[in-house]
């Protein structure tokens, strides 16, 4: 997750403030993982940003005491699969398990994941999005002119408007079987958001050209690992500040 403050701010007034209802967020590129299961390329900012959204509504919900609510946008977090196993709707691969744990779980989180860069983004927009809907209900509980019975229902109201305008965002869904074709429509639609970064398009050219050797997941992994030792190094160097000393150095 790379959002930085200015787009959660965009994109929370175009989704939200700016909006009445309907908006249109863009196209999302995803592959077929399974029957049910898709794999998200393109929108995963997106994506990611709407999840914890819905989180935020959810614990505020609960926090005012609105349980039937808080439980029924919980069901959009996570379900039950055909075993009876409680399985998150969405499940980030880089950010495990610091996103099921301490963002989409509801309740304390069980285990204390690791924080590098992406982590603490993650926590930097959470912590931005519930500054974003606490804003209105402190507006309501400051409110003189209104009641106790009144305030609770403008607080719930509101929480509910905001809910709303999340759910009924339209989108393309542009959705293939294969993740090789995912990737290279992934590089040419990436036309909202935040800009691809250098480590984005490496990342995305070694995932397709080592697909067919049934090497994917081993790749992600060692990409994964590669991060982790440069965020984890001493200097302040990022992963693209990485990349451009290397290739001068060839």
């Amino acid at each position: 997750y790379s959002w930085e403050r200015e787009h959660i701010t965009d994109f929370w007034n175009d989704t939200i403030v700016d909006s009445s209802s309907d908006y249109f967020i863009g196209s999302m590129v995803m592959f077929k993982l399974g029957s049910s299961t898709y794999g998200i390329v393109d929108g995963q900012q997106r994506m990611t940003t709407i999840m914890m959204i819905l989180c935020a509504l959810r614990n505020a919900f609960n926090q005012e005491g609105i349980d039937d609510l808080a439980n029924g946008i919980h069901q959009l977090i996570e379900r039950k699969d055909i075993n009876n196993k409680k399985i998150f709707v969405l499940s980030p691969e880089s950010s495990f398990p610091y996103f099921q744990e301490y963002i989409q779980k509801f309740g304390p989180p069980e285990v204390t994941p690791e924080v590098r860069d992406e982590e603490k983004n993650l926590e930097n927009a959470f912590s931005l999005i519930n500054s974003q809907i606490k804003a209105p209900i402190d507006a309501i509980k400051s409110d003189t002119t209104l009641g106790g019975e009144s305030k609770k229902e403008q607080i719930k109201k509101k929480l509910i408007s905001i809910r709303d305008k999340m759910l009924g965002l339209k989108l393309i869904s542009v959705e293939l079987d294969d993740e090789d074709d995912a990737y290279i429509i992934f590089e040419t639609l990436n036309t909202r958001g935040k800009d691809l970064n250098v480590s984005d398009l490496v990342k995305n050219h070694l995932t397709k050209m080592l697909k067919s050797k049934g090497e994917v997941d081993s790749t992600k992994l060692k990409w994964e690992k590669i991060l982790a030792t440069i965020q984890g190094s001493a200097s302040d160097i990022d992963t693209d500040g990485f990349l451009h000393h290397y290739w001068l150095s060839k």
